[in-house]
């Protein structure tokens, strides 16, 4: 019989992390736990770090925990950015508030955490020599509490003293009349570096890589603004929680190349002298993915040092050059850091212009000669977020190190498990938000997640909870993939892309689709049952976000950000505006399109309809008819602008885009009477525009779609005109289905099966109209003779299932059927090519397909690309006359 473990759980780190941890497990959830903090007291990074001028670059007001009101209401802040002195008594606060300190062994420093598969326990070992058996371990060891190794030659050679920022002496330093130098003009040495020039009497600041910066904002706490955020803080939490960073800062304009240059301007200036992360996330939403807009924001900055130094050649030398965009190395504040070089004992020493070669016994050396100091401040930085978890010797299943494991980069899931490694949970640990987001926060978001995991496994009578391996495969796929639609990757020596550190490999520690993302995931890794986890050996699939394209999921989370109500609690009006405001998230219209405003004659009056002509492609062009999305109770021909326009360029085909009456004012069959007229009208009009009339493809999107299979099998009913082919992208088909797709993806996103049904019920308006196949397409009696089709179908879409299952209809019935499905994408995802590169997959797909069924033969260039990158070919689920689909082989449950 398995032995049993000593403790319940083993808690790492007597930080932010690991107090909460402490209380969370061992106050609320009752358990026994054994707690570790190599320093003699609690504070963590704040215990270690007491270099001069260390201080939070976030508010304190929000750089705090949020857990227990009474906690939040009786601590005050004496400033609008705490120092580390004031950080450290608030820790102290709140472990002797909770009379955590009983749990913790100080000054024990832990050196192995070793899987025992026999028992199913960790061991845990320290450099005391105690160790302790535990079922779970919970490491708050910290992003960056490990240095980095020395990396300058000769550094054994000097004869001065050599100081560390991230291990200052505690009992403080007296540099008054010395010769400092300090290497490093990161967020540490841009701290530290005023600080030092104040005192010492010469200061060289070695400058290896000059960094953006902006004023922290700094100053004392009025009483009025302490007492109303004390009293708003319940409000003031939930709204941080929706920030990408989480703090409740302002919202950011969507993009910095939409307003002029004085707007532009004024917005930076505004933010500039604001303070802190406003400058990142409260300035242009485009910064961090458009290099184009980052450079307006890197401009500014530029301009504004040149403004604050007095010498140009220094300004210029701490201008940040092209090695990196703004914020994609962790954006720096600094209270007086420009100034300083103003001062005449302050000396900067570029390496990029005279790079080092050794230091000496008597102080450095570059290629432009030697320079002399009596101490040596290094700034240099931390190995982040791999290598707190990686010093401790961490040891799994089957004896495997973390290292080994980890040699080509991290792997967990959610950045809080690791696949092998059962029971163990990474506070804040690499591929999570970490240090994206404001710490506590972010913490006590892990925490809870610890604790709730370790409540279901207690409370299924189980012993192990692990990731498993396919669920971390999808979160590194979803970390580097989000990575790589912004411009983290353009940094060239990042720490948050581990190329800080020699020989580490070079990939995304951190998760950078912001807080409000990063929540709903976790949120919905819970509500499936821990998806992505087994508990007890049973493994549940990963939950529905888990499939999202990395850009799709960029975009739902700004969408989470507002806070939207779900699409069927809308009043109609909203619905409406909600539709409308897709175009926001599409590229600007083409204007080698023409677009030209009429009307056709539908069976109550005329109405608008839109035609799109490419220029300079001659006459006799096929003619494409596309019904525009929106449910039937939405939606209009403005909607679908920017895709019409698109195809027509990359087809060279006419585009006819009608309006049709809409629900519920009118409700089936109006929509399809009007969307049939339509098609006969363009017909008969198709040469007045350059169009050719026997080579007519009907084309839907959405409800659009279901419309367009109508049209289809009425035109071949009713009298034509003959169509070519028809085009569906994911179109509703059968309001009572009830498919695997529909129960994966009960809750979209975007789009809830409930928001789905609403529509449905509003369109038909009379139950009996479910039976008619100018309704539900699938019951139509025949499909023989009907014109070739493509499905388009998303693979995060509850309509999935149910559009490949009509295909199979078309093909078993010898229509010449092709279907698409396209990994990642979601529900309208047509009309998010301004943000979701591989939404030009949709078009590509459809290009391609008519192109070959018209016998247009190859087409005249690449279709220009929508969203700005190169696209991937769609999952093809079946193809050919006669072939049914069947059930998709990628179909998960």
């Amino acid at each position: 019989m398995p032995a049993a473990p000593g403790v319940d759980a083993v808690i790492i780190g007597g930080g932010f992390a690991g107090l909460y941890a402490t209380h969370r497990l061992r106050n609320v959830l009752g358990l026994e736990v054994q707690s570790f903090e190599a320093g003699s007291g609690p504070g963590g990074t704040w215990y270690w770090n007491r270099y001069p001028g260390a201080r939070c670059d976030f508010e304190s007001l929000w750089y705090s925990y949020s857990f227990d009101e009474d906690l939040q209401r009786e601590w005050r802040w004496s400033e609008r950015f705490a120092a580390q002195p004031e950080i450290l008594s608030y820790l102290e606060h709140v472990a002797d508030r909770f009379d955590l300190r009983r749990s913790y062994e100080f000054d024990t420093r832990v050196t192995s955490v070793v899987w025992n598969e026999s028992d199913q326990f960790w061991t845990v070992g320290t450099d005391t020599g105690r160790t302790v058996t535990a079922r779970f371990v919970v490491a708050g060891s910290g992003c960056l509490s490990e240095a980095k190794a020395d990396e300058f030659a000769g550094l054994e050679d000097f004869r001065g003293e050599i100081l560390r920022t991230s291990a200052w002496p505690h009992e403080g330093v007296d540099l008054s009349g010395k010769r400092v130098a300090v290497i490093g003009t990161g967020s540490t040495g841009i701290q530290v570096i005023p600080e030092v020039a104040r005192v010492a009497e010469q200061l060289t600041v070695f400058q290896r890589t000059a960094n953006f910066a902006s004023p922290l904002g700094n100053r004392p706490m009025l009483d009025k603004e302490l007492d109303e955020t004390i009293a708003n803080y319940p409000k003031l939490r939930a709204a941080s929680r929706l920030n990408f960073i989480g703090a409740p800062y302002p919202q950011a304009q969507p993009s910095a190349l939409l307003v002029d240059e004085e707007t532009r301007r004024q917005v930076y200036a505004q933010h500039y002298d604001g303070g802190a992360f406003r400058m990142v996330v409260s300035t242009f939403s485009d910064v961090l993915f458009n290099k184009q807009a980052n450079d307006t924001v890197a401009d500014y900055i530029r301009d504004r040092i040149r403004t604050r130094v007095n010498d140009p050649k220094v300004a210029e030398a701490l201008c940040p050059g092209d090695d990196h965009p703004y914020a994609t190395k962790r954006a720096a504040f600094e209270t007086n850091y420009y100034e300083a070089f103003n001062r005449d004992n302050v000396t900067l020493v570029d390496l990029r212009a005279t790079p080092f070669e050794t230091v000496t016994p008597a102080g450095l050396r570059t290629t432009a000669g030697d320079h002399e100091f009596d101490v040596l401040v290094l700034a240099t930085g931390f190995d982040a977020l791999t290598g707190p978890l990686l010093a401790m010797n961490v040891v799994g299943r089957d004896g495997v190190p973390l290292k080994e494991v980890w040699s080509d980069g991290p792997l967990t899931y959610l950045g809080i498990a690791v696949p092998g490694f059962p029971n163990l949970f990474t506070i804040t640990g690499p591929q999570s938000p970490a240090v994206s987001y404001n710490m506590p926060l972010a913490i006590e978001d892990h925490v809870d997640f610890t604790a709730n995991a370790i409540s279901t496994v207690r409370e299924r009578g189980a012993v192990v909870f692990e990731a498993t391996d396919d669920a971390a495969q999808r979160w590194k796929d979803m970390v580097v993939g989000i990575s790589e639609n912004t411009l983290l990757p353009l940094a060239k020596s990042s720490w948050y892309l581990g190329a800080n550190v020699p020989g580490k490999p070079r990939t995304p520690l951190l998760f950078i689709g912001g807080a409000p993302l990063y929540r709903a995931i976790c949120a919905d890794v819970e509500a499936s049952g821990y998806g992505g986890f087994t508990i007890g050996g049973s493994a549940t699939p990963t939950p529905p976000t888990i499939d999202l394209d990395p850009a799709v999921a960029i975009v739902l989370g700004a969408m989470i950000s507002q806070d939207p109500r779900p699409f069927e609690t809308l009043t109609l009006p909203e619905q409406r505006a909600t539709t409308e405001g897709l175009r926001a998230l599409q590229l600007p219209p083409r204007e080698t399109v023409r677009a030209i405003a009429t009307s056709y004659p539908a069976a109550e009056g005329d109405l608008p309809v839109r035609v799109y002509v490419p220029e300079n492609r001659g006459t006799d062009l096929p003619v494409v008819v596309f019904f525009h999305p929106g449910g039937w109770i939405t939606g209009s021909i403005d909607v679908s602008e920017e895709p019409c326009r698109a195809l027509a360029d990359d087809l060279g085909a006419v585009v006819v885009t009608p309006s049709y009456r809409l629900a519920p004012e009118h409700p089936f069959p109006a929509a399809t009477d009007d969307t049939v007229a339509a098609v006969r009208w363009a017909a008969e009009h198709a040469r007045d525009y350059g169009g050719d009339p026997e080579r007519i493809v009907v084309m839907g999107e959405s409800a659009g779609g279901n419309l367009a299979t109508v049209a289809a099998h009425r035109l071949r009913d009713e009298g034509g005109p003959a169509l070519a082919a028809q085009v569906l992208l994911y179109p509703p088909i059968d309001p009572d289905a009830d498919t695997p797709s529909h129960r994966r993806y009960a809750y979209g996103p975007p789009l809830s099966t409930a928001a789905f049904g609403q529509m449905w019920t509003q369109y038909l308006k009379d139950p009996a109209a479910k039976e008619s196949p100018l309704a539900v397409p699938s019951k139509v009696a025949s499909l023989q003779g009907l014109p070739p089709a493509l499905v388009v179908t998303m693979e995060v879409d509850p309509n999935r299932d149910e559009a490949e299952a009509y295909a199979g209809q078309l093909a078993a019935a010898g229509v010449p059927t092709e279907v698409v499905r396209i990994s990642g994408l979601v529900h309208a995802s047509l009309n998010m090519s301004a943000y979701v590169p591989r939404s030009g997959e949709i078009l590509k797909t459809v290009v391609a397909f008519l192109r070959t069924t018209l016998g247009l033969g190859d087409q005249p260039g690449e279709p220009a690309v929508r969203g700005g990158l190169p696209v991937a070919s769609g999952d093809v689920v079946g193809s050919g006359a006669g072939q049914g689909i069947g059930s998709p082989g990628a179909n998960r449950p």
